[in-house]
């Protein structure tokens, strides 16, 4: 886990509540945990960010329901948090040496 890590919540959708549920990252880096199947929400206390990363086989109602679930999400964290989405592959650098990738 990098230092960048500790400020990070993680988030994996779960199909069968058409939600997301909390992961713990423990002593994992995220780039361990990110599955191109689903999609995760990653929540940066320190930069108020919110970023919705987008597996690369995900499918369209899977981030229809990630873009109603994050506002969900930030409200219980600090309404300023700003949302944005990430889809796999098109990663900034940012959001590469947050996770770890």
């Amino acid at each position: 886990m990098n230092e960048l890590e500790k400020d990070l919540m993680l988030f994996e959708f779960d199909e069968g509540i058409e939600g997301f549920h909390e992961v713990k990252v423990a002593d994992k880096e995220i780039r361990e945990l990110l599955n191109s199947d689903l999609i995760y929400i990653i929540l940066n206390r320190y930069n108020k960010e919110i970023m919705i990363w987008h597996g690369s086989n995900t499918n369209i109602r899977m981030k229809f329901i990630a873009t109603q679930e994050a506002p969900k999400i930030r409200d219980k964290y600090g309404n300023d948090f700003k949302i944005s989405a990430v889809a796999e592959g098109d990663e900034s650098s940012e959001f590469k040496e947050i996770v770890g990738l």
